[in-house]
C-alpha cells in the first residue's frame, strides 16, 4: 500500500525564477527540463556551465547532474508562460514526491499548515521549516497546494528538501503524530503558555491554521499544547509565516534541551 501511495503522490511541478529553481537543486530536486531567456541558460547548462556560477558553492559540485534538458527561450516567448507578475527569464519543470503519512511522523520536528490557504504564506513557512531544520511539513485537507509555482516562489524552491505530506484531514493527521510519539503545540493568540514556557520533548508538532478562523475543532481537540506570542497592543496577531518562523525557532532551542 505504500509504494502505491507513493506512486500516486508524486508529479511535476512548475519552478519559477533563478532564486526558487536555485533552490531547488539545492534542496536535490531532479529538474526535467530548464526554460531560460538565452543569456541565462548558460548557468545551468551541464556542458560548458560556467565554474564560477554565483551559487555553485550552495548548490554543489553535482548540481548539474540533476538538470536534464535545457531549451533558451526569447523573453517574448518564455515570461508570457510564468505565472509570477514579473517573470524573471527561468522556468524549470520539478519531479516532486509526497511522502506517506506515517513517514512524516518520524521526523522529530514537523510543522502542520491546517487550511493555510495563501500560497506565498504556506511557501515562507516552509522556507522557514527548512532554514530551523524540521523535518517534514504536512499540509491538510483545504491547504493551499505546496507544489504550486507561487508556493514554491515564496519556499525559494526549498520545499523539495524536507518530507512533504498532503491531502489528510486535521484528525488523521494529529492522530498519526500522537501516535509516533510527538508532542502537538497549537499556535493561538490565546494560548495557555507562552513562547519562554514551551515544554521541550524529543518528537514535536507545530501547527498552524488559518488567520481568519483559527484552528479548528478538530486542532483544538487534537493537540497537547496551545502557544502564544506574546505582542504590544494594539496588535493583536501575526501573520501565519511570521508566527510559525518564531515558534519553530522556539522549538528547535527546545530540541536542544530536551
Amino acid at each position: 500500500m505504500r509504494d502505491r501511495r507513493q506512486r500516486d503522490a508524486s508529479g511535476l511541478a512548475v519552478v519559477e525564477g533563478p532564486r526558487a529553481v536555485d533552490g531547488a537543486l539545492a534542496s536535490g530536486a531532479t529538474l526535467e527540463a530548464v526554460f531560460a531567456r538565452p543569456e541565462l541558460i548558460s548557468r545551468y547548462a551541464p556542458e560548458g556551465a560556467p565554474a564560477d556560477h554565483p551559487d555553485a558553492q550552495r548548490l554543489g559540485a553535482g548540481y548539474r547532474q540533476q538538470i536534464g534538458a535545457i531549451h533558451p527561450v526569447p523573453a517574448d516567448v518564455l515570461d508570457p508562460l510564468a505565472d509570477a507578475m514579473n517573470p524573471q527569464g527561468v522556468l524549470a519543470i520539478a519531479r516532486f514526491a509526497d511522502a506517506p503519512l506515517d513517514e512524516a511522523a518520524t521526523a522529530e520536528r514537523v510543522v502542520v499548515l491546517e487550511a493555510v490557504r495563501d500560497p506565498g504564506n504556506a511557501g515562507a513557512v516552509v522556507r522557514s521549516a527548512v532554514a530551523v531544520g524540521f523535518g517534514a511539513v504536512i499540509a491538510t485537507h483545504g491547504s493551499t497546494d505546496l507544489w504550486s509555482p507561487k508556493a514554491l516562489r515564496g519556499a525559494a524552491g526549498l520545499t523539495f528538501g524536507p518530507l512533504v505530506c498532503r491531502g489528510h484531514s486535521t484528525a488523521e493527521v494529529l492522530s498519526a503524530l500522537s501516535d509516533a510519539g510527538h508532542v502537538r503545540v497549537r499556535a493561538t493568540p490565546d494560548g495557555d503558555v507562552g513562547v519562554d514556557r514551551l515544554p521541550s520533548a524529543e518528537r514535536m508538532t507545530l501547527v498552524v491554521g488559518n488567520e481568519a478562523h483559527g484552528p479548528s475543532t478538530e486542532a483544538v481537540g487534537g493537540t497537547d499544547v496551545a502557544v502564544s506570542i506574546p505582542m504590544q497592543r494594539p496588535v493583536d496577531s501575526l501573520n501565519v509565516a511570521v508566527a510559525a518562523a518564531v515558534l519553530m525557532y522556539t522549538m528547535r532551542e527546545a530540541a536542544g534541551n530536551s
